[in-house]
Formats: structure tokens, C-alpha cells, sequence
């Protein structure tokens, strides 16, 4: 049995079709989140372009679609509808017709993971404690502390796939996910259940498509209406050269344009301008990269401290609106964005310096995003130094965690 992540009601995705997000929204959002390796939901909040009710009403309808018991469409509908009023999801849903469970989590990850004696149901509790109060999920969560290895997670997520698409017996699914915890399994490793490993880029073909303005969403509609009604594997690229739209050059291109991004090589701002210059001007992709790279870059998906205080939600939405006017420049020598946060109480100097070496341990590859997010959830809870959480926490590896002082007059 052999299943990859299941990508059906990607968050992102219902959003956009939702008509909350511009491509080019999107497109910012994807990139953010897959250079900080960063959920979708905790950067569209971060960005501040969703609320938090919305990015949690949003992660329901992907639950419910992906245990096929909710039409996509009507998922769309009804997140447009908790977002643009103060209606709750289970309200929205009824009004739209549907009579099913909201809260409804069948076979969900640790359930699943209890079941194949991985993990007591004390870990699985703790865990989601700690993804509630930090905001990521729980299958993150559980390799962030180490419980789970990136390989067996895998595993456990397409058993879970597996399980809701009816292509296996949940019982066959647990015992060959129990016997692949005695394999040490990696994800190079083959056994009865594993993840596919090649990973795909995040920029998807449409989405690259729509951002450089060669496709219209009605184009979209059409092939994914087709499909539907064919019962067609066709892929998108296939469909635009035999549709006579694009030259299967153009379509190449776009394929090598989606793996630089995946590289970090462009951003998807980048590489959309690229695609435009090639089909526009019938010039080659290495002239449309020389060409593109003159003109300046809106975004490249960095995480800023504003980024990091939100994430860690030592500043809040509310927060934000209290701030008012920032000025453009330095007090003193201190940005004005740590100057107006001080003066207005939102965070005082301590957790602006401890926001402050974290993100520096981040741009050092000493933290990821997420790691950060979690060391600066226990300092604030706990009381400790920083320096004692970080060594509590054990994430640098068995190196040496530079100090303040050292990472400021670093480079």
C-alpha cells in the first residue's frame, strides 16, 4: 500500500476559491511558508490576511473535505461566509444545507497513532495541548519534540489517506503501520505504506499560470469541468499544448520555472514575470531570467520580527490595531516598530530581546520558524531565562547556542 499526501482541499487553495486571497496573495503566502517551513494557516495569519476564527473555520472544512463528507464547493461557500460575517461555521454550513457533524474527526493522526501502539494516549494529549497554544498543527508538534521521526510521520499520514479514501482496510493500514516502527523507517526507506518522497514544488502549474497572467480562471474551469466529466488523468500541461493555448517550450519552461522556486532560486513573483517575458517577447528562459532580474523583488518570504511576534502571538491582531501610524524612521537608533511596541506596552524589553535572539538563532540555522515559535511559547509560560529554555528544548543538534551579544556582532 503506497500513498502520497492526500492535496485534495489544500488551505490555501480554499481561501483563493473562496475569494479571500488574490493570486498574488497566495502566491506570497505559499512562498513564506515554504522557505520558513511554516503551516499555510499560521502565515496567513501572521500576514494578517485572515482572522484567526477564519484560519481555524478554514482547517475544519479541509478536515471534513478530506474525510469525504463535505462537497468542496460548498466548503468554499460556506469559509466565505464565516469570513465576511460574524456567523459561526456550524451556522454557515446549515444555511447552506449540509446536516452533518462539524466537529466530526474520524480516523484522524493520533488516533491512529494509539491504535498502532506508536504513541499513549498521555502523548498524544500533551501534544495537542501544545498545538493548540502555539498553533500548529499536531502532526509538527509531534516531531518537534522528537516523538515522531520525519519518516514515520509520513507512514502514519498516508495510513491515515489510505484510510478515508477506502483503498485499504483500516485494520490492514494499523498493522502495517505497527510493523514499520521496527524498521526505523526514513523516507528513503520502502515498506508496506510509504510517503512519496520526490517532493513537488509548492507553486502549482495553474497557480504559476494565473499569477503571470497567461490563463484566466474561466480557462482553469474549463479543464477542471472536463476532467471531471471525462474522468481524465490528463494533466494541465498536457491539456494546454494539445488545446493549441501554449507551446509545450512555454510548458517546459513553466516546469523549470516551479523547481527553481522549489530551490528558493526565484520567488513565485519572479518567476511568473519570467513566463510573461518568454511568451511575450518569444525570447529564451535564460534571456527572460537576465531581463527579470533587473527589476526589483516585492517579497523573498523572510520572516521579520514583526513575523516572529506574531507567529508566537506575543503581539496579537488586536495589538496591531492599538499601534496606529508607524513612523519610517529610527528613535534613537531603534526601529521604530520595537519603538511604538514598547511605548504602548504591547511587549516590554525582555520579550522583545528574547523575540529578538530567537530570530537571529533562526537566520543562523541554529532555529527553524517553528522551533522559534515553541521556545518562545515555553518562555513566556514558564518564567525561565531564554538560555536555560534552549538548552531544556536541546535543538541546536550539540552545538553551541551563540549568545546575544555574540550573534549581534556577528558578520
Amino acid at each position: 500500500m503506497t500513498a502520497g499526501v492526500d492535496n485534495r482541499a489544500l488551505l490555501g487553495e480554499l481561501f483563493y476559491k473562496a475569494g479571500l486571497l488574490k493570486i498574488e496573495q497566495l502566491c506570497q503566502v505559499l512562498c513564506t511558508a515554504h522557505k520558513n517551513s511554516l503551516p499555510t494557516g499560521r502565515v496567513l495569519v501572521m500576514m494578517g490576511l485572515c482572522r484567526q476564527k477564519t484560519m481555524e473555520a478554514g482547517l475544519t472544512l479541509q478536515n471534513l473535505i478530506r474525510q469525504n463528507v463535505l462537497a468542496y464547493d460548498v466548503a468554499t461557500r460556506a469559509l466565505a461566509q464565516v469570513a465576511n460575517s460574524k456567523s459561526s461555521l456550524a451556522t454557515a454550513l446549515q444555511e447552506l444545507g449540509w446536516e452533518g457533524d462539524v466537529d466530526r474527526d474520524q480516523d484522524n493522526l493520533g488516533t491512529i497513532l494509539i491504535e498502532a501502539g506508536i504513541l499513549t494516549q498521555k502523548s498524544i494529549e500533551d501534544a495537542h495541548g501544545l498545538s493548540r497554544h502555539v498553533g500548529l498543527p499536531l502532526n509538527r508538534v509531534l516531531v518537534l519534540q522528537g516523538l515522531l521521526s520525519p519518516g514515520l510521520l509520513g507512514a502514519a499520514l498516508s495510513a491515515q489517506c489510505l484510510i478515508r479514501c477506502g483503498r485499504t482496510e483500516r485494520a490492514e493500514a494499523i498493522s502495517a503501520l505497527n510493523s514499520a516502527t521496527s524498521l526505523s523507517l526514513t523516507t528513503n526507506s520502502s515498506c508496506d505504506i510509504a510517503l512519496l518522497t520526490a517532493p513537488e514544488p509548492y507553486l502549482r502549474l495553474d497557480e504559476l499560470l494565473l499569477l503571470s497572467g497567461l490563463v484566466m480562471d474561466r480557462d482553469l474551469k474549463v479543464f477542471y469541468a472536463k476532467q471531471e466529466k471525462e474522468g481524465s488523468n490528463q494533466t494541465l500541461g498536457q491539456y494546454i499544448v494539445e488545446s493549441g493555448m501554449f507551446s509545450s517550450a512555454l510548458i517546459a519552461s513553466a516546469v523549470r520555472l516551479q523547481t527553481m522556486t522549489a530551490k528558493h532560486e526565484l520567488t513565485p513573483d519572479r518567476a511568473a514575470r519570467a513566463l510573461k517575458l518568454i511568451f511575450t517577447k518569444n525570447i529564451s528562459l535564460t534571456k527572460a531570467l537576465k531581463e527579470m532580474m533587473r527589476e526589483g523583488d516585492p517579497y523573498d518570504g523572510t520572516i521579520t520580527l514583526y513575523h516572529l511576534l506574531r507567529l508566537s502571538s506575543l503581539v496579537t491582531a488586536y495589538d496591531i490595531r492599538r499601534l496606529g501610524h508607524l513612523p519610517t524612521h529610527q528613535i534613537d537608533g531603534r526601529d521604530p516598530l520595537e519603538e511604538r511596541l514598547l511605548k504602548t506596552g504591547i511587549i516590554n524589553n525582555s520579550a522583545l530581546d528574547a523575540s529578538k535572539r530567537c530570530l537571529l538563532l533562526t537566520r543562523e540555522g541554529f532555529l527553524t520558524a517553528e522551533q522559534a515559535m515553541i521556545v518562545l511559547h515555553h518562555w513566556s509560560w514558564s518564567g525561565e531565562g531564554l538560555t536555560k529554555v534552549l538548552a531544556k528544548l536541546q535543538w541546536a543538534d550539540g552545538r553551541k547556542m551563540p549568545s546575544l551579544k555574540a550573534l549581534a556582532f556577528s558578520g
